[in-house]
């Protein structure tokens, strides 16, 4: 029987993604909204009420909103998969990155409070989080993580801003040092310090690298290329979705590494650079912000917390 589906938010940029890889899913139906209505508390909970699994895709204060709602259903409540950042941190919910271990998938199967990565903690974590636990970093090391995204991980506005002729070709941001994802990066790798995180923005839609540099000296234990190679392929052998490349795999026929190649995917790819005479080595992964990095991770979830195979409909 057909899971019946609301998307709260489903004209937004994610939301739209979630749309258009649930219109191709086997096993869902999803409920038109009212958008006259939509944003009315009663029409809420009548949404809620009348569906098993309501997808998020609205600002913090929204989806916290909406989840005070659905609680009210106490038993009835459906699954809630929310891909704002109100919930990423929060004891009580399941962390929508199953490859970051056993324990973060089994809370997944079965879940009804479901909390999706950002994009950007999605490349970070699943490089961190092996070397944590396999004690290769200690975690009061100091991680610095560089990344770039496409435009469309700035939603609608963005968006509209790239599709003017003044824009600038790329550009960072963050320059506080207080981006708002760095929170459930040191939350889920147990992190002391706060990472430098450096995200930019380049002029292309989708696709992302997340890149995380280090000398040989940080590792706890003595190591060379092929060892992080080798620890990076076991911790992901049985993933279906992370794949960890060769040396130069990713690389195009000029040697360059781009950010967009699994666009309109759920994969994401982890590379592996190093120079053991220099005893450096940076590690990368690959993804599409709105795939892996939103919409393709939030079904994957709704796959798990419903029993189904994890890639159906990806």
């Amino acid at each position: 029987m057909r899971k019946n589906i609301f998307i709260d938010g489903e004209s937004g940029t994610t939301g739209l993604q979630v749309y258009e890889r649930l219109n191709k899913h086997p096993y869902v139906n999803i409920l038109p909204v009212d958008k006259v209505r939509r944003k009315s508390a009663s029409y809420k909970k009548e949404m809620l009420a009348s569906c098993d699994v309501v997808f998020l895709c609205l600002p913090d204060k929204s989806a916290i909103e909406t989840v005070e709602i659905a609680d009210q259903l106490d038993n009835e409540s459906p699954i809630i998969i929310d891909a704002s950042t109100a919930h990423r941190t929060h004891q009580d919910w399941a962390y929508g990155l199953p490859e970051l271990g056993q324990n973060y998938r089994n809370k997944i199967i079965g879940s009804k409070r479901i909390a999706v990565p950002g994009c950007y903690p999605t490349g970070a974590n699943i490089i961190i989080k092996p070397l944590i636990d396999k004690k290769y970093i200690s975690t009061n090391n100091p991680i610095i993580i560089s990344a770039v995204s496409g435009y469309s991980g700035g939603g609608k506005d963005l968006i509209n801003y790239f599709n003017k002729e003044d824009h600038e070709p790329f550009f960072t941001y963050g320059l506080n040092l207080d981006h708002k994802h760095l929170p459930e990066i040191k939350f889920h790798n147990n992190l002391v310090l706060n990472p430098i995180f450096m995200p930019s923005v380049g002029d292309f839609i989708q696709g992302m690298i997340v890149s995380i540099p280090i000398h040989f000296s940080s590792f706890l234990k003595k190591v060379d290329t092929k060892i992080i190679q080798t620890l990076m392929e076991e911790f992901y052998l049985d993933s279906k979705f992370v794949s960890v490349l060769k040396k130069d795999e990713g690389l195009n026929s000029k040697g360059f590494f781009r950010p967009d190649n699994l666009v309109n995917t759920n994969f994401l790819d982890i590379s592996i650079f190093g120079n053991d005479k220099n005893e450096q080595l940076i590690i990368s992964s690959r993804l599409d912000n709105l795939g892996k990095g939103a919409s393709g991770a939030a079904i994957q979830c709704m796959n798990l917390a419903l029993g189904y195979d994890e890639d159906l409909g990806l």
